[in-house]
């Protein structure tokens, strides 16, 4: 087939039938050929009416008649509708150009109000409005938690460069005085009891070093799995805080993806965290079990709770709005209940590897 020539088209193709053309002409402009065919058939039926019953002498001819009065209505009705028409569906074109405005990077372009538009339409633009302002507030979010994220990683940076400075590097410079001192000992016993000395720094430095890689990394997690790493962090954690919180999980080996099973470990871990420092709870509980396609956790305490959405609008709930954001990356979802008074339930949904 030769290069100049184009593609043929399927019979079905939209460009190929006249009717997909024409329904694709503008609104405005449907109505008004709507009407004005309307106005023609009533036109030549109304003149073919008034012939059969002689309103017209019999020596008048319709035709011309005829004529004038289908070329007179088409007129006064296409001329009226555009007008009448054109006003109707102002405030549709101000909810397009809206759109356009927003689409083209003015995300605080809002549909104004027009004393033209009926109760739908009015619907339509207060919906469409507050799809932006839901918009404006999601991304208002992401940006807090972008900052928060960032800031929590410098605030980790200096933390574990402060321990390193002060622990790691502290201990390490004692060990090397202590085998100076060490060399210098004439006695046996004497360099022995300072070899105690160093073995016993040594094993605190070692210690140290472990401890920073738990808190960057929990190694249970790749080693052991989702419920034995769960299960170290509850002991730790309910050793240390002194408050009774309990584990109930099925075996949940290979169900999910790693990288599920991560984001469901940091999402349960800041459950706790936010139930031990905010709830003064007595009691919590967590529980892990496969439903169909999903792995549900829970983590529910008897604290003294708090409002939800009030939480969620304010701004202040970033830890929450943090917890969904990571599990949506991961396809699940987080829902928070919570009363003041009546507890909090963090409910974690996590979809399955297959």
């Amino acid at each position: 087939m030769p290069d100049s020539l184009p593609p043929p088209q399927p019979p079905n193709h939209p460009a190929a039938t006249p009717l997909a053309a024409l329904l694709r002409v503008p609104m405005l402009y449907k109505i008004v050929i709507a009407n004005a065919v309307i106005v023609m058939m009533g036109t030549v039926a109304g003149t073919v009416l008034m012939r059969r019953f002689l309103i017209l002498e019999p020596e008048q001819s319709p035709l011309g008649l005829t004529v004038l009065l289908v070329v007179a209505g088409v007129v006064i009705t296409v001329m009226v509708n555009l007008a009448i028409v054109r006003l109707a569906l102002m405030p549709l074109a101000l909810l397009e150009r809206t759109a356009a405005r927003v689409q083209h990077g003015d995300l605080a372009a809002r549909v104004p109000h027009s004393a033209l538009a009926d109760r739908e339409m009015q619907r339509l633009a207060g919906t469409f409005n507050g799809m932006l302002d839901t918009l404006g507030s999601y991304r208002q979010r992401l940006r807090d938690v972008a900052a928060r994220a960032l800031n929590a990683s410098e605030e980790e940076r200096k933390r574990i460069a402060r321990e390193l400075h002060d622990d790691t590097a502290q201990t390490l410079a004692a060990l090397l005085i202590r085998l100076r001192i060490a060399r210098g000992r004439n006695t046996p016993e004497e360099r022995d009891a300072v070899l105690d000395e160093l073995r016993a720094g040594i094993t605190e430095a070692l210690d140290g070093v472990r401890r920073f890689a738990r808190g960057l990394r929990p190694v249970a997690l790749e080693e052991l799995g989702l419920v034995p790493a769960l299960e170290a962090h509850v002991r730790v954690l309910s050793e240390t805080v002194g408050i009774n919180v309990r584990l109930e999980a099925e075996p949940l080996e290979g169900v999910l993806s790693s990288s599920a099973e991560l984001a469901l470990y940091r999402i349960v871990q800041e459950a706790l965290s936010n139930a031990v420092r905010h709830a003064a709870p007595s009691r919590v509980t967590v529980r892990l079990w496969r439903e169909q396609s999903a792995v549900i956790a829970t983590v529910e305490d008897d604290g003294r709770g708090f409002p939800v959405a009030e939480m969620m609008q304010s701004g202040n709930g970033l830890g929450l709005f943090g917890m969904q954001e990571r599990a949506e990356y991961v396809g699940g979802h987080v829902d928070v209940r919570s009363a003041p008074g009546r507890g909090t339930c963090v409910r974690v949904a996590m979809p399955t590897a297959e």
